[in-house]
């Protein structure tokens, strides 16, 4: 099943590709922007730092920079993973920047104007809360998000609405708070717009999620499906073998990735000890990689 092989190196490539070009644009575009902003403080009469557009852009920058030696890695030994927890700080800041995103367009412009979302604005309204987005649910992971981990990822927002709440409501721009620059007072009480920010962060964090464990179970079906269902314990070991020899004829020769969760499918779809094919992938990859020195 060379093929096969040879498709499972190239969604790797790709994966790892995707997510190296998407990182580097999020993490370029936000501190650029940030940047210019924070150089005219002294023009704004609110604080930078002050805005949840510019928090929540900072932490989904903060998620794709973390994600760059994981691109690199992936580039480089055609295997691409993330570890969980870069999984859920990406989830986070995806979620933070989509409700900026979605409250900017839905809620800000139409009432206080399209000016809202010119210049800086546009960028960190607009701009990198899609590249985040688009990194976060293009880049496969195989991770599957729980209810736990949509809380989790809103812990931010919710964090800021209390401060929010606090330096806007309970002290007040006139004993030294902030201004409602969100104007979560203009039209209605406070407590209703806290209660309206609270459902749609619990909205986005969920169909994000949603989203992103339908990606993930599509992507393991897709890899499993590859395999026929014919096949007999033998030919899955061999399989395996070959696996290992495709992966050692192209990774590096000092490291050798074992991809766990492709031969837990193969273990599962075929009911052969995960073991016993691990050990067929490493000695196959082994032999390929002593051909390689030999040369």
């Amino acid at each position: 099943m060379k093929n096969n092989k040879k498709y499972l190196i190239a969604l790797e490539e790709t994966r790892s590709i995707i997510a190296l070009a998407a990182s580097i644009i999020i993490f370029v575009c936000t501190l650029g922007v940030v940047f210019y902003m924070l150089s005219r403080e002294l023009e704004n009469p609110n604080p930078t730092l002050a805005f949840f557009t510019v928090i929540s852009n900072l932490l989904s920058a903060t998620g794709a920079a973390f994600m760059f030696p994981y691109a690199v890695e992936g580039i480089r030994k055609k295997r691409f993973v993330l570890p969980r927890w870069l999984v859920r700080f990406q989830y986070s800041g995806a979620t933070c920047v989509a409700i900026t995103m979605i409250t900017a367009i839905a809620i800000i412009m139409p009432t206080q104007g399209i000016s809202k979302m010119m210049g800086a604005n546009f960028w960190l309204h607009l701009i990198t809360p899609l590249c985040t987005v688009i990194l976060f649910q293009c880049v496969e992971t195989g991770v599957e998000l729980t209810a736990k981990d949509m809380l989790v990822a809103l812990t931010p927002f919710w964090c800021y609405m209390a401060v929010y709440t606090i330096m806007v409501v309970v002290i007040g721009k006139e004993n030294g708070g902030w201004a409602d620059f969100y104007k979560t007072t203009a039209f209605w009480p406070a407590w209703v717009s806290m209660l309206l920010m609270f459902l749609i962060g619990l909205g986005v964090a969920a169909l994000m999620r949603l989203i992103h464990n339908k990606r993930a179970k599509q992507s393991r079906l897709r890899i499993a499906r590859s395999w026929s269902e014919d096949l007999s314990p033998m030919h899955i070991r061999v399989e395996a073998f070959g696996l290992g020899r495709y992966i050692g004829a192209h990774c590096t020769i000092e490291e050798l990735t074992v991809p766990l969760d492709i031969l837990a499918m193969m273990s599962e779809k075929y009911d052969i000890p995960l073991e016993d094919l691990t050990k067929a992938y490493v000695k196959g990859a082994i032999d390929a990689i002593n051909e390689r020195r030999a040369k």
